[in-house]
C-alpha cells in the first residue's frame, strides 16, 4: 500500500521571503538575558509573514511570561548580577541556564504567535487545520515549561487535576 499527497504541505510559516529586523531586541533589566528578533526567527523558523511588529509583541509577552514564573527562583539568585553569572555548566560558550531561558522564551513567543492562527478559517479544513496547530502549541508550551523548570532545578513532570 503506498499514499501519494496530492498537495505538497507547507510549513505553518508559509513560502515568504526573510525578514530584518532592524536589530530589534526585547530586554528586561540586567540579570536576563536580551532575546534578539533575528535569533528567535533562526531558531523557531519564522520567516517575513510574521512580522517585527507582532514578533516583538510575542516575545516580549513570553518574557514577561518565563520572568513571572521565575522570579522566586531569581530572588534565590541573590550576589550574580547576571543570570549568565549563575554557576551552570557551560556549552558552546553559553550556560545551560542561559540555553535554557531561550529555549523558553523563543518557545513560547512561538506558542503565542501560533495560537492567532487558529481564528482565520471557520470550514471544515480549517477546523483540521487549527487541530493541527492545538498540538504544536501543546508542544511548544511544553517546551517552554519544561525549560523554564529545568532552570528551578525542578522535576518535568506536571499535572493538572480537574
Amino acid at each position: 500500500m503506498s499514499l501519494v499527497a496530492k498537495a505538497a504541505i507547507n510549513p505553518l510559516e508559509g513560502n515568504a521571503d526573510d525578514i530584518n529586523d532592524g536589530g530589534a531586541k526585547v530586554t528586561s533589566g540586567p540579570f536576563w538575558p536580551e532575546i534578539r528578533l533575528a535569533d528567535l526567527r533562526l531558531r523557531m523558523r519564522l520567516n517575513g509573514l510574521v512580522t517585527t511588529d507582532r514578533l516583538n509583541e510575542s516575545a516580549t509577552e513570553a518574557v514577561v511570561y518565563v520572568n513571572k514564573q521565575l522570579a522566586d527562583w531569581k530572588f534565590n539568585q541573590a550576589g550574580y548580577a547576571a543570570l549568565e553569572d549563575v554557576p551552570a555548566e557551560v556549552i558552546n560558550d553559553t550556560t545551560v541556564l542561559v540555553f535554557r531561558y531561550r529555549r523558553a522564551v523563543y518557545s513560547i513567543a512561538k506558542a503565542l504567535l501560533t495560537e492567532g492562527y487558529r481564528d482565520f478559517d471557520t470550514t471544515a479544513q480549517g477546523e483540521k487545520h487549527a487541530q493541527a496547530l492545538t498540538s504544536q502549541i501543546d508542544t511548544l508550551w511544553r517546551d517552554g515549561n519544561w525549560a523554564i523548570r529545568d532552570i528551578q532545578n525542578l522535576s518535568r513532570g506536571l499535572a493538572e487535576l480537574v
